[in-house]
């Protein structure tokens, strides 16, 4: 698809998706392309009050990091400025999101959202998928997935979406099978089929899991957690390759997509300026897996 055709998309109103990411979703491990479409929100600007200072709420990890290099640059030109809340954990962002303690936050995946939202009754809404690092299985004691063996402990998130997507993990690294019939997005310890190694598993909150990795034999560690943490992510006995609904996003209030700061933001994140920084060979992001729309127009 050309880039003339990606910006005329840009201007077509699509609808707001509120509980399902309508996507087609393929991993390329030759380019990190994760095939999904951005989130476009329907929206027509209005006579609002214009937010010039954009207040972002991050946790730790490199997307902060992504804002700061790749997004607010551009958006400075523009005469915004921003700044920024650091949180310890992946609730308290989304609530501060309602709140309007912030204006826009860039942590999370979509699964993760959606159900937060849901759960909490929140109108939240995510407006574009960006670049993302993956979920790795890390250990101090192994070298390679294949070493592992009977009875060890494993830590794994122990919020319902990613610790089911920590199983989904291990399950592609064939160390245990799910139920083959059941909804593998929801899944929990109980729907665990096959465990042959008999492995011991403790949910342990996401942003204690680099600090308590010295205390399993193995762990299983959101990407922006390791990163953050200080690992390597070359050094994952296995990564996650990404699938449907676990890119992350940038979320806003839903009542904000109207705004001219929203509409800025996601033309700054298809901009080539984004798109260097993105793809610098020596910069922070290589390795990242790509939203469809970012691997078409970077062939």
């Amino acid at each position: 698809m050309s880039r003339c055709t990606i910006i005329f998309m840009r201007i077509i109103p699509v609808m707001i998706f509120l509980s399902v990411l309508t996507v087609t979703v393929s991993a390329c491990s030759d380019n990190n392309e994760v095939s999904a479409l951005p989130v476009l929100s329907d929206y027509e600007l209005e006579e609002v009050v214009e937010v010039k200072n954009i207040r972002v709420g991050v946790v730790s990890g490199p997307y902060g990091d992504m804002f700061k290099e790749a997004i607010l640059p551009s958006l400075e030109r523009m005469g915004y400025t921003a700044n920024f809340t650091y949180y310890a954990d992946f609730i308290t962002p989304n609530f501060a999101l309602a709140q309007y303690e912030i204006d826009i936050n860039i942590f999370q995946h979509y699964t993760y959202l959606n159900n937060f939202k849901l759960e909490n009754d929140l109108a939240l809404t995510a407006i574009m998928e960006i670049p993302t690092v993956s979920m790795g299985v890390f250990s101090n004691k192994f070298k390679s997935i294949d070493d592992l063996t009977t009875g060890i402990t494993v830590s794994i998130p122990d919020d319902a979406s990613n610790l089911a997507r920590a199983l989904r993990v291990l399950e592609s690294a064939n160390v245990i099978t799910l139920d083959p019939f059941m909804d593998k997005s929801k899944a929990t310890l109980s729907d665990i089929v096959s465990n042959p190694l008999e492995i011991h598993f403790v949910p342990v909150i996401a942003h204690e899991l680099v600090e308590t990795l010295g205390d399993f034999d193995v762990s299983v560690i959101n990407g922006n957690y390791a990163v953050s943490g200080g690992l390597y992510l070359p050094d994952a006995l296995y990564q996650e390759v990404l699938v449907e609904g676990y890119v992350n996003v940038v979320a806003v209030r839903t009542e904000d997509l109207n705004k001219q700061f929203v509409r800025d933001i996601i033309d700054v994140i298809y901009s080539d300026e984004f798109r260097d920084v993105i793809i610098d060979p020596d910069g922070m992001f290589v390795g990242f897996q790509w939203p469809r729309w970012f691997s078409q127009i970077n062939p």
